[in-house]
């Protein structure tokens, strides 16, 4: 919305020329711009520029109904000042709280709804002038806000964020004194409108002149104007100056019916029909690889007598489904065996097999949103083996999984050191445990990013400072160039450990810390490439390479755990 911005900064250009002048005091333009703007999709509720003032406020709709006019274009306050304050009085003592809108000069404004407040505070670095949205309004619609975006948020069906309220400050310059505009987004308002049976007066003041050679204003009489929902005064001196002052109504676009129903409000009504994608499964009742729809009309339970596929129907992917997932830790939580996607939804588990395909079943996949669905299924493909054994025993036989698995045993351990608050290591970020996935592509760029984050959430989180204090109570003399994993030996050979021992267990993070520099911590040459080929031609995958490893640095850090029990 770039262009209303421009267009209302625009109202207060001043023509050079008389013949333009002529034609600004007229101020159609200003008329126009408000008119159009209760038709898009962001509706302008304050706006302050040198000669342009909007100012929006709610009222019951019962108060419009019928529209007094006379009392609306009576509408006299400061939006800078109205707000909750204070009145006393004598005779007899007392103190009562007057909310905004308590003397507005307009029965029909008077006690309604401020949405928008200015204030200031010279406490404040920098930007001592701020707003603030009414808090019943943005509690109701669920909006938060977000500073770096100067913008009240909140997430749509896909789990992005949205602005639904803006925050604009157009700068001051030498030729211009700048401004502020705040947007609302069109659904918001309706919203609000319609769950409360209000409808919003907005009030403006488009007062131009010259103020070069400005002196006052004579004794024209004001013309009142009513065009529909747009009422005003206007006053032309011609070749002086003009205003148009008045106020527009704006009502909301949004029945309750239609609100409600896609609020999911109305028992028994359904929300607009579903689609549903069909996916290539195993249907292990039958014993067939065939398409299976994850309409629930296509399926049966264990309960109901059907020849139709289990709703439990494993359906297989290739394994670069989930890259996406992994490339954006801000908007997606990709866990063990389930897949979220902030405010939007919920896979509840998945896993990989020994073929490498992950999978799911159709009962899991039917609740994703239908977008979501075609991605999926643009990765789907017939099983090349059957589920894992972890699924098969937790999903089927309903049995806790027991056998090792490296990475959940890392992740275990540090989550422990970090509840403990061990000195020896912090966690350096709150997602970094959750961030560190086995690689489950063939793709080398892959294996090097979970490499780098496992050596982010691992060996970047020993305290170098508190490793050498306790290596020199210990009686060690490290040399002041020796970084966290050296120290880390000279605190084992200092609880008794020998040299060889020591730095047998810290081998796996030096080894960490060899393979982040070379695969992914700089430019990729002949020893990346000869580190590569390595990993593929001892494990077979990167997946099962990164598992070995692993589970060699879960010995290290469990030896690690032993030896610095009961140290502080």
């Amino acid at each position: 919305m770039a262009d209303i911005i421009q267009r209302l900064a625009a109202l207060s250009d001043v023509p050079d020329d008389d013949a333009g002048f002529d034609t600004w005091l007229t101020c159609q333009d200003a008329l126009a711009l408000l008119k159009q703007n209760v038709q898009k999709q962001e509706l302008v509720m304050y706006a302050s520029f040198q000669h342009v003032f909007i100012h929006t406020v709610g009222v019951p709709a019962s108060r419009l109904d019928p529209v007094d006019v006379d009392d609306l274009l009576e509408w006299n306050f400061n939006a800078h000042d109205d707000s909750w304050g204070a009145s006393y009085s004598f005779n007899p003592p007392e103190v009562t709280v007057e909310p905004p809108l308590s003397s507005t000069s307009s029965k029909t404004l008077d006690r309604g709804t401020k949405f928008i407040f200015p204030r200031s505070f010279d406490g404040l670095l920098g930007e001592e002038h701020y707003f603030e949205v009414l808090q019943e309004f943005t509690h109701l619609l669920g909006l938060h806000f977000v500073p770096e975006r100067r913008a009240y948020c909140r997430l749509d069906d896909r789990g992005d964020v949205e602005d639904m309220v803006r925050i604009i400050h157009i700068d001051r310059t030498a030729s211009d004194l700048g401004g502020t505009v705040i947007l609302f987004r069109r659904e918001t308002v309706d919203e609000w409108m319609t769950l409360t049976d209000a409808a919003l007066v907005q009030m403006f003041d488009f007062t131009r002149v010259r103020l070069s050679d400005f002196s006052g204003w004579g004794f024209t009489d004001p013309k009142v104007t009513v065009d529909g929902d747009l009422m005003y005064r206007f006053a032309l001196e011609s070749g002086k100056g003009s205003y148009a002052r008045g106020v527009q109504l704006v009502r909301s676009n949004t029945t309750k019916d239609v609100l409600f129903e896609h609020l999911g409000w109305y028992p028994g009504k359904k929300k607009a029909e579903r689609q549903y994608a069909s996916f290539i499964a195993f249907d292990f009742k039958n014993n067939r690889i065939t398409e299976i729809s994850t309409d629930p009309s296509g399926t049966a339970n264990y309960f109901t007598k059907s020849d139709l596929p289990f709703e439990t129907s494993p359906t297989f992917f290739r394994a670069e489904v989930l890259q996406k997932y992994k490339a954006d830790s801000d908007k997606y939580r990709l866990d063990e065996r389930s897949i979220g996607c902030r405010g939007a939804w919920h896979l509840k588990t998945y896993d990989i097999n020994d073929q490498g395909q992950v999978h799911t079943y159709i009962c899991y996949l039917r609740s994703l949103p239908y977008e979501e669905q075609l991605y999926w299924k643009a990765y789907n493909e017939p099983p090349k083996g059957p589920i894992s054994k972890r699924a098969l025993t937790t999903d089927f036989k309903g049995e806790f999984y027991l056998d090792y698995d490296a990475l959940p045993s890392v992740k275990q351990l540090l989550t422990e050191w970090d509840r403990r608050q061990v000195g020896w290591w912090k966690l350096r970020g709150e997602k970094l445990i959750d961030q560190v996935q086995y690689p489950v592509t063939s793709a080398a760029d892959e294996w090097g990013s979970e490499l780098m984050q496992l050596h982010q959430l691992l060996v970047e989180g020993f305290e170098e400072r508190w490793l050498r204090k306790k290596a020199q109570e210990l009686g060690r003399t490290p040399d002041a160039k020796l970084r966290s994993l050296k120290l880390l030996e000279e605190c084992l050979m200092g609880l008794g450990y020998e040299d060889e021992h020591a730095r047998k267990i810290t081998a796996p993070l030096h080894q960490l810390n060899d393979l982040r520099s070379k695969v992914k911590g700089h430019a990729s040459g002949e020893e990346a490439t000869a580190l590569k080929r390595k990993a593929l031609s001892t494990f077979g995958t990167f997946r099962k390479h990164f598992e070995a490893f692993c589970a060699e640095c879960d010995e290290s850090i469990r030896g690690i755990d032993e030896a610095f029990k009961g140290t502080k």
